[in-house]
């Protein structure tokens, strides 16, 4: 059991693991934290030791790649918290980078929450800081023939609209790129999108009612989940206008 391992101990953790991968030695690496995978940590604490792996080694990408495909081979669920948030460490120089092993561990974790735990970490963390160059990406996302992949796009849609309240243009442009999606049926994509849509209504409900209603009027066929879920914080009058348009 680790969970209450102090943050001291976390720093001492995260720093050998930084020196045996600096050393390139791999199993050594592995092994220094699979007390933390195979024990219960708090995601705080988990991210921390991915912050510090991907920060004390920003300048060798190659290397933190190198030691986050070990974590993911390992498969456990720290595994996806350490390597997501390290990855963001590595931004914006080496975007690419991030998004391709990105999707790589996504496609790999093959589970919902793998998903989600990477698209609020180094995709989502990306949008946020790194708008502009993101987007692509995001749109790359969304076309893509994975599942996972598309929701990935909604759940760091979620993450950007959670932690930037006040980007009313961005977010327009981000239901503009949802919109060739909006009738989407796959259930875990349109869990994703829908997520993404529930956030920007808690925060823009004007804007949301708005491409709600406008989808709707160009007799777009939302599927029930994704229309509950951008409902969830709008105004009770705007759920009746939109209601009585399905």
């Amino acid at each position: 059991m680790v969970k209450n391992l102090s943050n001291e101990h976390i720093l001492e953790i995260a720093d050998n693991a930084v020196n045996h991968l600096s050393n390139n030695d791999y199993g050594l690496f592995l092994d220094s934290l699979k007390p933390i995978l195979d024990g219960k940590c708090s995601f705080s604490k988990l991210d921390l030791i991915g912050k510090i792996i991907g920060h004390k080694l920003k300048d060798s990408p190659e290397l933190v790649v190198k030691g986050f495909d070990i974590l993911i081979q390992y498969n456990k669920m720290g595994s996806y918290v350490i390597s997501g948030q390290g990855l963001t460490q590595l931004l914006p120089e080496h975007i690419d980078l991030v998004m391709e092993k990105s999707s790589q561990y996504i496609i790999f974790g093959d589970k919902w929450y793998v998903c989600d735990i990477i698209g609020e970490r180094s995709i989502g963390k990306s949008l946020v800081d790194y708008f502009d160059i993101t987007v692509p990406w995001i749109e790359k996302f969304l076309e893509d023939e994975s599942n996972w992949i598309k929701r990935t796009a909604g759940v760091s849609i979620h993450f950007f609209s959670k932690r930037t309240i006040n980007q009313k243009e961005r977010t327009l442009l981000l239901l503009n790129i949802l919109e060739p999606h909006i009738e989407e049926k796959q259930i875990d994509v349109v869990k994703g999108i829908g997520w993404g849509l529930k956030t920007i209504g808690r925060y823009h409900p004007d804007i949301l009612s708005q491409f709600i209603v406008d989808q709707l009027q160009k007799k777009k066929k939302i599927s029930k989940i994704t229309l509950r879920k951008a409902l969830t914080y709008l105004p009770d009058e705007k759920k009746v206008e939109i209601v009585s348009l399905v």
